[in-house]
């Protein structure tokens, strides 16, 4: 950094003229002050120099920029006071101004390196990155043994869009810097963002322990990469993440989801285990009974679904599957508890009322059965298992005429249920005795 003494430029005999150093906000990018001497000026310009020198060292910036504008306009050459003009321009918040200011004396002086680090941090602040990415790469081939303004250019190409020319320059810091964590993480994601996922994914698991930031770009990609169906390479990243985090419920519950739907019943089982262990919910005592069904143990997945409901009274999905567990169970009376109590939590719920229309009629309870029903067709057209089980229902209560209008319903249907088939038309034969007996 420049002394108090560098940072003064004499002009012409006039008292001292000072360029000032200011720092920006990030602590990458910062105005440096210029050091070099001005020759000898006379006349108005001289004056103008010595009142803007004056008004520099109170502060008051506003009141020097004239005096310089005026300096420069007699000599538009000295480069001390142009660099002096653009920092008062910046200092009274005119950075357009600046940066005008800056360009001339890299125009004039392109070797000037302090102009153009000023210039390249106001492009950077004004969002001007494209602009700003060419001043640094310009300093960084000045500067080559300084790899600070290659990753400053790296940093705006990244932030101009142009992910693919900003990972060869975060390359080429690492050249330098092997061992810059700034300069990988930045190289990690612009690969990303170009489109070189499986790339950027090897640079993230480089940095996953130095920086707790990988870990979730990894998530993210891994989210990603499953919904772009590369399901293998999510499955990867999740199983280590599950390894490196195994107190995170929600990824053992994406892992063992992920892996339901691949037909690994086994290996989901033991990721919604943990996941279930961790924090139960609903869902996940569903998952787990699903895993555990998949892999032959029906006891273990009704226990899971029994699990499911009591999580969540109001969910009428859970209690509907629970429902439909206890039913293969042939456990009829609360198979139907279950249903009524999934079509009471959602009336809209046809399943739920369908299923306690099989319960009842298990239970010999034929009119509950076609209350049942009745609920069930309000809600939309009745499957053809629906129209025979009301038919039967109708048969057993010897409500004959309605049972043969419900089998000849159910054949026109023209279903794929070959012994139902059979006996619909066997039964309607009996009925249309019966009736003509009547």
């Amino acid at each position: 950094m420049p002394s108090a003494t560098e940072r003064r430029a004499l002009a012409g005999g006039h008292p001292e003229f000072p360029v000032p150093l200011i720092h920006c906000n990030s602590a990458m990018l910062r105005l440096v002050a210029l050091t070099a001497s001005v020759l000898a000026v006379a006349g108005l310009s001289a004056n103008d120099l010595r009142e803007a020198a004056e008004s520099l060292q109170r502060n008051d910036f506003e009141g020097a920029v004239p005096h310089l504008r005026a300096a420069l306009a007699e000599d538009p050459g000295n480069i001390n006071a142009r660099f002096n003009l653009a920092y008062a321009l910046q200092a009274t918040g005119d950075a357009d101004g600046a940066i005008a200011q800056y360009a001339l004396i890299s125009e004039q002086q392109p070797h000037l390196i302090e102009a153009r680090q000023n210039l390249a941090t106001l492009l950077m602040q004004a969002e001007r990155f494209a602009e700003a990415a060419e001043e640094y790469r310009a300093i960084a081939g000045a500067k080559p043994g300084d790899p600070s303004a290659g990753m400053l250019a790296a940093v705006a190409l990244e932030r101009s869009g142009q992910p693919s020319v900003a990972a060869e320059a975060y390359r080429s810091v690492l050249a330098a810097e092997p061992g810059s964590l700034d300069a990988r993480h930045g190289l990690a994601r612009s690969l990303d963002a170009s489109g070189a996922v499986m790339e950027a994914v090897q640079e993230y698991l480089r940095l996953a322990d130095s920086l707790p930031q990988a870990e979730t770009a990894l998530l993210d990609i891994a989210g990603r990469l499953e919904d772009s169906g590369r399901t293998a390479a999510a499955l990867d990243l999740y199983r280590r993440h599950a390894d490196r985090r195994p107190d995170d419920p929600a990824v053992h519950e994406r892992l063992g989801l992920m892996l339901l739907e691949g037909a690994a019943p086994d290996e989901a089982a033991r990721a919604l285990e943990r996941s279930v262990e961790l924090e139960p919910t609903a869902l996940r005592h569903s998952a787990l009974a699903e895993a555990y069904r998949l892999s032959g143990d029906a006891a273990a997945a009704h226990e899971q679904l029994r699990m499911a409901a009591d999580a969540s009274p109001e969910d009428a999905s859970a209690r509907l599957r629970h429902a439909s567990s206890l039913l293969q169970l042939q456990e009829f009376e609360s198979s139907a508890r279950e249903f009524l109590a999934a079509a009471e939590a959602d009336p809209g719920l046809a399943e739920a009322w369908n299923g306690l229309a099989f319960a009842m009629y298990r239970l010999d309870n034929f009119a509950a059965a076609l209350r049942a029903l009745s609920e069930s067709a309000k809600l939309g057209p009745a499957p053809p298992a629906s129209v025979y089980l009301k038919a039967i229902c109708q048969d057993n209560l010897q409500l004959y005429e309605e049972a043969q209008g419900s089998y000849r319903a159910f054949l026109e249907m023209e279903p794929e249920m070959e012994d139902e088939t059979w006996k619909a038309s066997q039964r309607l034969r009996t009925i249309e005795k019966i009736l003509r007996k009547r």
